[in-house]
């Protein structure tokens, strides 16, 4: 019977691991559900359960793969205030803002497990560890200028919900830890005028 691991990470949040069989290098957000299926030759082989890797097949050096389960939160559910540029979460409270001319539409939308590290974001590690830590806003996966709204840290805005790097790491601690039970989101953004 396979057994039950959770993904550790860095400080950054990220644990790179090999996809098998190709030996492609993947980073995997922490406190990711998994299942070994298999160790040998210092490795732990494992199938990801939750997230945009669900399903597929990797690989890490032994020792990257709890055996306690993270501290899990309930779904999330935070609301974005376009007009006063605040984003409200049981943590407290943030700074945040969209694209005047392109803004995130109003209602809600889901909130997903990170899918990989952002590079972008590298501009805001000065400020966060966390900076490449995006959270998806929809269903499915993003696809570039079509359908990629993220909540992340900046200071610039494509129309995604944008908060103060200074104010990330609280908001991400909270999220990274909260489930919905589907396997791919942490929660629910409501976002109102």
């Amino acid at each position: 019977m396979a057994e039950r691991r959770y993904t550790s990470a860095g400080t950054d949040g990220w644990l790179n691991v090999r996809r098998e069989p190709s030996g492609a290098i993947v980073a995997l957000p922490e406190h990711i559900a998994t299942e070994i299926e298999s160790s040998s030759n210092g490795r732990d082989h494992f199938i990801v359960k939750e997230g945009v890797e669900s399903g597929n097949r990797f690989s890490v050096k032994q020792g990257y793969l709890r055996k306690q389960a993270p501290a899990y939160r309930p779904a999330a559910i935070i609301q974005f205030i376009l007009s006063r540029k605040t984003l409200i979460y049981p943590g407290g409270r943030v700074r945040a803002f969209t694209d005047d001319e392109n803004p995130i539409k109003t209602g809600t939308h889901p909130v997903q497990i990170p899918d990989f590290p952002h590079s972008i974001g590298s501009a805001y590690l000065h400020k966060t560890p966390y900076a490449k830590n995006w959270f998806f806003l929809n269903n499915g996966s993003a696809t570039p200028f079509r359908n990629d709204r993220y909540l992340h840290p900046g200071h610039e805005s494509a129309g995604c919900i944008t908060v103060d790097p200074a104010q990330w790491n609280s908001l991400y601690q909270y999220l990274i830890l909260c489930r919905s039970g589907d396997g791919k989101t942490v929660g629910m953004v409501s976002v109102v005028r």
